[in-house]
């Protein structure tokens, strides 16, 4: 994922996900317990989809598109987040929230890289039911408090937080507020890759896929 040095405008394409636009792993009528993927800024439903191989068959993965265009790419809410209005945010998890409801079987999580780690944990902190578990690739909450956190802090879900130590966008102090915040909220498992930049590798790709050989196996 290339930093872009100035944010420019997103523009909403619907309120609702192109379903036509869905990767998915295996049929959606698999009987398989489904994690969604949910893509980065300026990205596409294609990019999280090249994990899948690297991740356990035991569940199926839907990869989703952005409901906001942005450049030659989409996204899942403005930037820079305006942090006292997650309007587009909220916009994005309620599209999600609709989706999931329309799936035939079980959405049990959700896989986020950058934008699409603080959708993931948006969806959370809007019913703390959700989902069973999260993954946080290089992502960070929505800054301000939202009206479902002292709920979520009660049923502390499982969350996996993967992050490279020299990310451009992660200074000590924002990676502390993301440690506090998962921390008190979730039951973390957290991968830092001192020499990572804003991207996955090789070593957070297996710890991805031991946690989610976890969930399964508790399942």
């Amino acid at each position: 994922m290339t930093i872009p040095s100035q944010y420019g405008p997103v523009e909403l394409i619907s309120p609702h996900i192109d379903d036509d636009a869905v990767v998915r792993s295996t049929p959606a009528d698999s009987g398989k317990p489904l994690v969604i993927l949910l893509h980065g800024l300026g990205s596409h439903e294609g990019d999280l989809a090249g994990l899948v191989p690297h991740l356990p068959d035991v569940f199926a993965y839907a990869s989703l598109r952005g409901i906001y265009r942005y450049v030659q790419g989409y996204a899942w809410f403005e930037m820079p987040v305006d942090p006292q209005d997650p309007a587009s945010v909220n916009a994005s998890a309620a599209a999600l929230e609709e989706w999931i409801a329309a799936q035939s079987g079980p959405v049990a999580g959700a896989i986020g890289f950058s934008q699409g780690g603080l959708l993931s944990l948006q969806l959370l902190r809007r019913d703390a039911h959700a989902l069973d578990f999260v993954v946080n690739l290089s992502g960070r909450p929505f800054p301000a408090p939202m009206p479902g956190d002292a709920a979520l802090a009660e049923v502390r879900p499982p969350a996996l937080w993967g992050h490279g130590g020299l990310d451009p966008l992660f200074d000590e102090e924002a990676e502390a507020q993301v440690r506090d915040f998962m921390g008190a909220h979730t039951r973390l498992e957290e991968e830092r890759r001192p020499a990572l930049g804003h991207a996955v590798d090789e070593v957070e790709l297996r710890a991805l896929a031991a946690f989610l050989q976890r969930r399964a196996d508790h399942r």
